[in-house]
């Protein structure tokens, strides 16, 4: 290694440039802890590349002899052609969307060429074909600037520099040029940033402009990669979605955006900025500020507990339907996942919701004729089982309704009471009063029989004047009684009719199950024949079956 002897000096340039070599220490560890995007590995690798750059451009100045200023410009060189490399690189994955971070087997072959350039530059003493021997300090002053010569080897050097320049800056001009909106303005700083150390480099090599006496490029870098981890950590507009935006998204006839975590769209296909109306200014408007269906649509996709389907937007101008799918656009880093935004695929179902609803509505049609259908075979069944008159059940029921009676007597051992009633000289109360008086007479004791039996008793019109009573759970001796006082308050209130209140009373013949008889028709005989007794007996009265 070259001597030292002369000394080495802390004059304000050196102070700065250290300072600016601590910045970019800092913001390559702060890079490093980001948040992962595209080309964040290799972005950190050019700050690398800048701080050794500018550590060994700090040395250069700090270094008093002109031998030591040589040997560390030699140094620089590793920093100086890493840059523009890795910062091909990153362009490249950023612009791209290339999330593999780079490998380390790349990194060395990337690596290959400054290494090489590195060691030429060294070994400048031996051959000068990369400064040439008469590089010599500005002035006599200990300290000054070196006033290098350059030789072929350095030329060839630029020439290699200024083609990964060259090809950042095409990377950059393509992406801003096929890109709109908030991106086209994200690529051109992009462009910006891309050409200011280019133009500090060529100021330097072809006229000679310095700062502090020395390349001003390695402090244009460190501005640079400061404003490019604003552009991107600060603004965060692709890690979303890449510029170079995926035919597949262009062609679909189904409208597609894309949202960010705070809702503002920053991608849209044509088939959505039709529906919406929209052909500029879109990009970054918040999604419920979007016409047409942004209101809408931001409604939709607040968390819905249990909803099973996607869920439907609806549009009355023009009338159209769409099924609104969410995907969730994620990825995870160090194992945890990391949500950047969500994509809304609008699928039309315009023409199949409009059948579904046109099914619906002959389905619903079709329901409510059933449903009248029903009421109506209901009501006919309730008059083919009640006497018209009265409202009592008729004789159609009465079979239907005594065998169940009786299969739950037989199951439950229990007994079964029936009684046959009828009204004492009806016959001559029609005839004096007229038939009409004689109805209301029937309609009053079917409703006195009625209100004083219990529910699960019944009551059946089976003739004229004739009523027949079924009282399941009752002995024998109960059954007489509850007959005895209907019999009893009958007879004792008389019936408003509209010939004036009339006094009626009945006679009943009352027989139990299966003592009486095991059928019906039997009970019946046996009920009757004891009616028949009361009515021998003077009227007015309960008889109880006697066979």
């Amino acid at each position: 290694m070259t001597s030292c002897n002369a000394g080495w000096a802390l004059s304000a340039p050196v102070l700065l440039t250290l300072a600016v070599c601590l910045g970019v220490a800092f913001l390559s560890a702060w890079v490093n802890r980001q948040r992962h995007f595209p080309g964040q590995r290799s972005f950190f690798l050019l700050h690398l590349g800048t701080l050794w750059w500018m550590a060994a451009a700090a040395l250069e100045m700090a270094s008093q002899g002109p031998q030591c200023k040589m040997f560390w410009a030699s140094m620089a060189w590793p920093g100086i052609l890493a840059v523009p490399t890795f910062w091909a690189v990153f362009l490249w994955q950023y612009v791209n969307s290339e999330r593999r971070p780079i490998s380390l087997r790349q990194v060395g072959g990337l690596t290959l060429v400054p290494v090489l350039v590195w060691l030429l530059a060294l070994s400048n003493p031996w051959h000068w074909l990369f400064y040439d021997a008469a590089s010599a300090p500005i002035s006599a002053e200990v300290g000054a600037p070196i006033d290098y010569r350059h030789g072929p080897l350095f030329f060839a050097t630029a020439a290699y520099v200024y083609l990964f320049m060259a090809f950042c800056l095409l990377i950059v001009l393509r992406a801003a040029a096929i890109s709109q909106g908030l991106y086209r303005r994200h690529y051109l700083a992009f462009v910006v940033l891309t050409a200011v150390p280019w133009a500090a480099n060529i100021s330097y090599v072809v006229f000679g402009w310095t700062l502090f006496g020395f390349d001003p490029t390695p402090f244009s870098f460190a501005f640079t990669l400061l404003a490019l981890a604003w552009l991107i950590i600060g603004v965060r507009l692709f890690d979303v979605l890449p510029v170079a935006r995926h035919l597949l998204l262009e062609a679909l006839v189904d409208p597609v955006l894309v949202i960010d975590p705070r809702q503002r769209v920053i991608e849209a296909n044509p088939a959505a900025l039709q529906l919406a109306g929209l052909s500029a200014g879109w990009q970054g408007r918040l999604l419920v500020d979007w016409p047409v269906f942004g209101r809408d649509l931001h409604a939709l996709l607040q968390p819905q507990a249990g909803a099973a389907e996607a869920p439907l937007l609806a549009l009355s101008e023009p009338l159209r339907y769409f099924e609104v799918r969410q995907r969730a656009i994620e990825r995870y880093v160090r194992r945890e996942r990391m949500v950047l935004g969500e994509m809304l695929y609008l699928r039309d179902v315009t023409r199949r919701h409009l059948s579904e609803r046109k099914l619906a509505e002959a389905l619903g049609l079709s329901e409510e004729r059933l449903q009248t259908i029903s009421a109506l075979h209901a009501q006919l069944r309730e008059q083919a089982l009640h006497d018209p008159l009265t409202g009592l059940f008729n004789r159609r029921y009465l079979i239907e309704f005594f065998l169940r009676e009786q299969a739950r007597a037989l199951r439950e051992r229990t007994s079964l009471a029936l009684a046959m009633i009828d009204l004492d000289h009806f016959k001559r109360l029609n005839d004096s009063h007229g038939h009409l008086v004689g109805d209301e007479v029937l309609q009053a004791v079917a409703q006195h029989l009625q209100d004083n039996l219990r529910s699960t008793d019944a009551v059946f019109r089976i003739g004229g004047e004739e009523f027949l009573l079924i009282l399941p759970d009752a002995e024998l001796d109960e059954a007489v009684s509850r007959v005895e006082g209907l019999r009893a308050q009958l007879a004792a209130s008389p019936l408003p009719t509209r010939a004036g209140a009339l006094s009626v009373t009945l006679s009943a013949g009352v027989a139990l199950w299966p003592n009486h008889g095991h059928s019906l028709e039997e009970l019946m005989q046996a009920a009757d024949r004891a009616l028949y007794q009361a009515k021998r007996d003077g009227r007015d009265r309960v008889q109880v079956s006697q066979s």
